[in-house]
């Protein structure tokens, strides 16, 4: 039980930040706006009125509790990625991590939930048709789903060194 908890904080949190650096590398280089963790966490409070899909009507900057909320919501589902490849590949997978887990939960898994569940939460639509340019948007998400799931096999890799 020890080393699934070590395992799915260090793959989890070290993959969700190798998403963030790559989100400020975007910015910096092209400048592509990260996700603003602060509407996330908008969207997450709106949850306990029963406000299910986030409206854009409130344009206000997000308060200091929402950007917590956001933020911690964003490693707690990287983290939760890292949950699922042990429950479905099994302890063995801690001491030696494949890449074909790592496909399917890091990009094909996190893809698909930020397209049907994230993005109509977000108020976007289903797999964004409310975005300008939907189609480059949805590569931007392949790619850093991409990132992530790198970041999760290097971490897989260095959790099983040690």
């Amino acid at each position: 039980m020890n080393k699934m908890i070590g395992f799915s904080l260090m793959v989890g949190i070290g993959s969700t930040l190798v998403l963030d650096i790559w989100g400020v590398l975007l910015f910096k280089m092209k400048g592509i706006t990260p996700t603003n963790w602060g509407m996330v966490g908008r969207w997450l409070m709106g949850l306990r009125q029963g406000e299910w899909v986030a409206t854009q009507q409130n344009v206000q900057s997000p308060s200091l509790i929402e950007k917590i909320s956001g933020w911690s919501f964003h490693y707690l589902v990287g983290i939760a990625y890292a949950v699922i490849l042990v429950l479905a590949w099994g302890t063995p997978f801690i001491q030696s991590p494949t890449l074909l887990p790592i496909i399917l939960v890091g990009i094909v898994l996190s893809t698909f939930a930020g397209l049907m569940l994230f993005m109509p939460a977000m108020g976007v639509g289903f797999c964004g048709r409310k975005i300008p340019n939907q189609g480059n948007a949805l590569l931007m998400m392949i790619i850093a789903h991409t990132v992530f799931a790198l970041g999760q096999y290097i971490f897989a890799l260095l959790y099983a060194s040690g």
